[in-house]
C-alpha cells in the first residue's frame, strides 16, 4: 500500500484515539465516587415516588428502569426489609449533604423508604462500582485498538520511507555506476574518432583496421548494455515475445566457452558435463542469460579460474549449472543478488577489486527465466565456490522422446 494511504489511516487513528481518550478522561470524572452515589440514590428517590403514586410495577423493576436511565445497567442489588428503629437506619427526609450520601454509598445501602409504621425496605447495592468500571474497560479497549492501529501505520510509513530512501540511494549508485562503465568505451571511442580522423593511421592500414576493431567493440558493449536494459524492462512489463524451440545444448555452451576464452584476460578452465542435449527456450535470450552467468564467474574470481558447467533434467525441469572457483557470496547477499542495480549499490567496494557494472545481469537471468515459465537459483560458500543454475520446464515434445 502506498504511503499516502498509511497517512491518512494515521491521521484517522489519531483522532479517533483522541475522541475516545476525551471520552474516557470525561467518563472517569463524571464516574466519580460521589456523583455514582447520587446518581444511585436519585434513582431510588425516583422508584420510589414511582412507587407511590402507581404501584402497578413493584419498587425493584422501578429501581432498575431508573438506574438504566444513567447506564447502570451493570449494576447489582437487593431488597431488603429493615425495622424503622434499627439504629443504622437513615431515610430521605434525614439527607441533606453530599456526605450523607457517601455514608450510605460506603455501607452499599440506599435511604430506608417506610412501607408501615415500623417498617421500611432499602436496596443494597451489590456491586457499586461495577457500573463505572464496565464502562471504562470499553473506552479502555477502544482506545487500546485505536493505539495499536496507530503504531502500526506509524511503523509502516518508516519502513515506507526508508525503502523510498534505499531507492533513493540505489538509483544515485545506479547513475554512478553508468557513468562509470560507459565512460571508458565512450572515451575509447571519441579517442580512435580523433586518430582516424586525423590522417595519422593512413599509412599504417594493420593500426587503422585495429582502431576500427577497437570503436566496434567498444559500440557494441555500449549496445549490448542498452539492450539489456531495454530487455529487462520489457520482460518486467510481460511486453517481450518469446520464440521457443528445442535448443542443442552443447553447441551453444561451446559457442560461449570458446567466446569468453578469447576475450578474457584471465586463465580460465572450462569443464562440459552434458547430461541434457536439449532445451526448450528462446536461444537469443537463453544463450544471453548464460553468458551473464559466465561473465559473473570470470569476474567473481581470482586470475585463475575452473568454471563447470552442467546440463541435467531435474523432475520436469532441464537445467543448466554454472560453477566457479571464486569468492563466493554470503547468505545476506543471496536474499537480493538478483535484485535490480544490486551490483551498483556496492559498486565502489566492487571498483576497487576491478568489478564494474550496473548490476543487471543476475536480475536479466531471473526475468529471462521467469519468462520461460522457470526460475533461477543460487548456492554459494564465501572463499570457496558458487554455483548458479537456470530451471526451465520440460516441453511435451522432449517428454515424449524421452
Amino acid at each position: 500500500m502506498t504511503k499516502s494511504f498509511y497517512i491518512i489511516l494515521t491521521a484517522a487513528a489519531s483522532l479517533i484515539v483522541l475522541f475516545l481518550m476525551g471520552q474516557w478522561i470525561g467518563r472517569s470524572y463524571s464516574l466519580t465516587k460521589e456523583q455514582l452515589a447520587r446518581q444511585i440514590h436519585e434513582s431510588f428517590c425516583h422508584a420510589t415516588e414511582r412507587y407511590q403514586t402507581n404501584k402497578t410495577k413493584n419498587l425493584p423493576t422501578l429501581f432498575r428502569e431508573e438506574l438504566d436511565k444513567y447506564h447502570l445497567d451493570k449494576l447489582a442489588f437487593r431488597i431488603d426489609t429493615v425495622f424503622l428503629n434499627s439504629p443504622d437506619i437513615v431515610q430521605r427526609e434525614s439527607i441533606r449533604y453530599f456526605t450523607d450520601y457517601n455514608d450510605l454509598f460506603n455501607k452499599q445501602h440506599t435511604f430506608v423508604f417506610p412501607i408501615n409504621d415500623t417498617q421500611g425496605i432499602r436496596a443494597y447495592i451489590r456491586n457499586p462500582r461495577a457500573g463505572s468500571i464496565g464502562k471504562l474497560l470499553y473506552f479502555f479497549f477502544g482506545t487500546t485498538i485505536a493505539l495499536g492501529i496507530l503504531l502500526i501505520c506509524i511503523r509502516k510509513q518508516i519502513k515506507i520511507i526508508k525503502q523510498q530512501d534505499e531507492i533513493a540511494r540505489i538509483r544515485e549508485d545506479f547513475s554512478y555506476a553508468m557513468i562509470h562503465d560507459m565512460k571508458t568505451p565512450l572515451s575509447s571511442i571519441l579517442m580512435g574518432a580523433r586518430i582516424l580522423r586525423s590522417g595519422k593511421l593512413d599509412g599504417k592500414p594493420e593500426k587503422k583496421e585495429k582502431y576500427f576493431d577497437i570503436l566496434e567493440e567498444e559500440a557494441q558493449h555500449l549496445l549490448a548494455l542498452t539492450n539489456k536494459v531495454l530487455t529487462i524492462s520489457k520482460l518486467e512489463h510481460g511486453q517481450l515475445l518469446l520464440e521457443k524451440s528445442l535448443i542443442p545444448i552443447r553447441p551453444m555452451l561451446e559457442e560461449l566457452t570458446q567466446l569468453f576464452t578469447a576475450k578474457t584476460n584471465k586463465t580460465v578452465t572450462f569443464r562440459l558435463n552434458i547430461e541434457a542435449v536439449d532445451i526448450f527456450a528462446d536461444e537469443e535470450y537463453l544463450k544471453e542469460a548464460v553468458s551473464n552467468l559466465i561473465d559473473n564467474a570470470i569476474k567473481y574470481s581470482g586470475e585463475s579460474v575452473e568454471i563447470q558447467i552442467t546440463s541435467c533434467r531435474y523432475n520436469q525441469f532441464t537445467q543448466i549449472k554454472v560453477k566457479d572457483n571464486g569468492i563466493g557470496i554470503s547468505l545476506a547477499a543471496q536474499n537480493h543478488i538478483f535484485d535490480k542495480f544490486e551490483r551498483a549499490s556496492i559498486n565502489q567496494s566492487n571498483a576497487a577489486d576491478g568489478v564494474t557494472g550496473f548490476g543487471l545481469g543476475l536480475n536479466y537471468v531471473m526475468n529471462v527465466t521467469r519468462s520461460h515459465g522457470g526460475y533461477v537459483s543460487v548456492e554459494s560458500q564465501e572463499g570457496k565456490y558458487s554455483e548458479f543454475t537456470i530451471s526451465l520446464l520440460v516441453s511435451t515434445t522432449e517428454e515424449t522422446t524421452v
